[in-house]
């Protein structure tokens, strides 16, 4: 994936309202387990699910497996992926020129 398919691809997935209230909630929360964050968000576990899986494919989370004592199963553990986003019309054609950043 080049980079102005990368940039098309987290504008995308910071383009849902519930997904930018996702990464919110981590931001301002830390990381945390997916039926925590749903329940922060408001909105069930599969919905969760779905947008921090568009969200994580975008990088803009990750994700893993933590084996929890208490309940005796395994538990995803959701982190924000620090980034910052610029767009411009001169930074989308130095993207599609393939130029470096000058």
């Amino acid at each position: 994936m080049d980079e102005l398919e990368g940039l098309a691809v987290q504008l995308e997935a910071l383009g849902h309202p519930l997904r930018l209230k996702l990464v919110g909630i981590l931001k301002r929360d830390g990381p945390l387990y997916l039926s925590d964050l749903a329940k922060k968000a408001g909105i069930s576990r599969a919905l969760a699910k779905v947008h921090l899986i568009k969200l994580q494919k975008a990088g803009i989370v990750k994700s893993r497996i933590v084996v929890s004592q208490d309940v005796a199963k395994a538990l995803r553990y959701y982190e924000l992926v620090e980034f910052s986003i610029s767009v411009s019309p001169e930074e989308v054609v130095r993207l599609m020129e393939g130029r470096s950043n000058e």
